[in-house]
């Protein structure tokens, strides 16, 4: 069964209290009450916020209405003289015709209504139906003399009827805000029985003064709640402050350990190596894109960095030499540093790399006319040596053979190119040429050495001619390509598995030793 959430009386005594309200959200539902006199829950016009609005609201919409109204002094009440039901009026509320009249104004603009008495009983004030009481009991006139009256003491409605007086009002002073009620309302009460002038003065005095005291005891707890609650806020705010530092610090402190685990960890740093030497060789940005779709990212940088804003570090790289990527502001900063790091040294080392071969092409190694050519063919095809002019290329060429008649470095030459050959030029014997050495070797270099060789001592040699590594890196180099040929040294003589017991033992002892 549909239940009622509005009755056309209700409706009716929201519209007409409705100015003297101005309630936003009451206005904005004015023209569905005035279209719709009964609204139920199930009334297919009402949408779900608008019901649920009503309901909420419909209580509290009809108890400030009953206080914006008051009874008619100069016409409280009539009593239809007929008996006929046909004579009678109707009330403005429920449309009933009623033989007893109430005549009530809206306090805000003075626009009357006549309602009966119990529309009067379920939709006015308190205050209301005590004043109907007395008028129609007592004194015809008790409306205008309560007018005089609140007129003069407009506290005595604040005693009477707000149950929301001295909110912060102690306890035990409640006792003492009772009394000042009771007493007022036997001294109004007495006084609006009779028809008079004077007002109750002398009587109202005593109930007056103690309530003048309890505003001020009220106000000083209110004051008192307020500092209070300022104060905890403060407290609240501070602590909710204090956490939230903790939280951003605990966040923090993740996210750093989080950086530093990626930062050392192996597969983090063989992927910037391998993206940084994509970098370095300057390919086009749709055949790079192409290279990284090839390259295994750790999914913690997938979360991080986009083949797109790779592409974006590529192109700069390519025409700065190194990586800002100032316009991708969402990479973070560490991982731009170490691919620019990545990229600058791989990019340093390959460039000195080809200055070693184009030295050694040029000057540095016994070649004949044809296997310089190709070798500075070779180089040319790489991007580094693609910045040279074909006239470098052709004096490249002829240098060997020109250098015994002039040893000079010729002046067309690209400034950097002229600095790398003297550099390498310093480092020549007073007599005969020696290749330029190389600060570092890959596994298949050495493997070319060790392939071309028959001997140790003559591999060692040639390794000592070609390069010139870091110390501990060379003890490291040595030390494997000597275990290499005594390794193939065993297997050559069927001695290997041998050997390594009886290297295993000797290790054993001497970590029992």
């Amino acid at each position: 069964m549909a239940t009622t959430i509005l009755t056309p009386a209700e409706n009716r005594f929201l519209q007409l209290s409705q100015p003297a309200l101005q309630l936003t959200e009451l206005t904005r539902v004015m023209p569905l009450l005035r279209d719709h006199p009964t609204i139920k829950d199930s009334s297919d016009f009402l949408s779900r916020s608008t019901r649920q609005l009503l309901l909420d609201q419909r209580v509290n919409w009809l108890v400030q209405g009953s206080d914006v109204w008051k009874l008619l002094a100069r016409l409280p009440y009539a009593i239809n003289a007929s008996d006929r039901r046909a004579d009678w009026h109707h009330c403005a509320l429920c449309h009933k015709p009623v033989r007893y009249e109430y005549h009530v104004v809206l306090r805000t603009d003075g626009h009357e209504i006549l309602v009966g008495s119990e529309c009067v009983k379920k939709f006015m004030s308190d205050e209301m139906q005590y004043l109907m009481t007395i008028t129609t009991e007592d004194n015809f006139h008790a409306v205008a003399q309560y007018d005089d009256l609140t007129a003069q003491y407009p506290q005595v409605p604040e005693i009477l009827w707000d149950q929301k007086a001295l909110p912060h009002l102690p306890q035990q002073h409640r006792r003492r805000q009772h009394w000042v009620k009771n007493g007022t309302k036997t001294t109004v009460t007495s006084y609006l029985k009779h028809r008079q002038q004077t007002l109750p003065e002398t009587q109202l005095s005593p109930y007056l003064a103690e309530y003048t005291q309890l505003q001020a005891v009220d106000r000083q707890m209110a004051e008192r709640q307020q500092v209070q609650q300022q104060h905890a806020v403060q407290q609240q705010a501070q602590l909710a402050e204090k956490e939230a530092a903790a939280a951003w610090q605990a966040a923090d402190q993740a996210q750093l350990t989080a950086e530093q685990q990626l930062r050392a960890s192996t597969s983090y740093q063989t992927y910037l190596q391998a993206v940084a030497a994509l970098m370095v060789q300057h390919l086009p940005l749709p055949q790079f894109k192409q290279r990284l779709r090839g390259i295994t990212m750790p999914p913690a940088l997938g979360q991080l960095v986009n083949s797109y804003q790779l592409g974006v570090m590529a192109t700069e790289f390519a025409r700065a030499g190194q990586i800002t990527a100032t316009r991708l502001q969402i990479v973070p900063r560490y991982l731009v540093a170490d691919l620019n790091r990545f990229s600058r040294q791989l990019a340093a080392q390959r460039q000195r790399d080809w200055d070693d071969d184009v030295f050694n092409a040029a000057l540095g190694f016994e070649l004949t006319a044809d296997q310089r050519r190709q070798r500075l063919t070779q180089l040319r095809d790489c991007w580094e040596g693609r910045q040279l002019s074909d006239a470098c290329y052709a004096t490249l060429l002829r240098l060997r053979e020109s250098w015994q008649q002039s040893p000079v470095i010729p002046a067309t030459w690209p400034e950097k190119l002229r600095q790398a050959f003297q550099v390498r030029l310093a480092e020549q014997p007073a007599t005969g040429w020696v290749p330029a050495k190389k600060n570092h070797v890959t596994p298949s270099q050495l493997r070319q050495l060790i392939t071309s060789q028959a001997d140790f001592a003559t591999v060692v040699a040639q390794y000592h001619r070609l390069y010139a590594l870091p110390t501990a890196t060379e003890a490291v180099t040595l030390s494997a390509l000597h275990r290499y040929y005594l390794v193939k040294a065993d297997q050559r003589a069927g001695r290997a598995k041998a050997t390594a017991k009886l290297v295993t033992e000797l290790l054993k002892e001497t970590v029992d030793d």
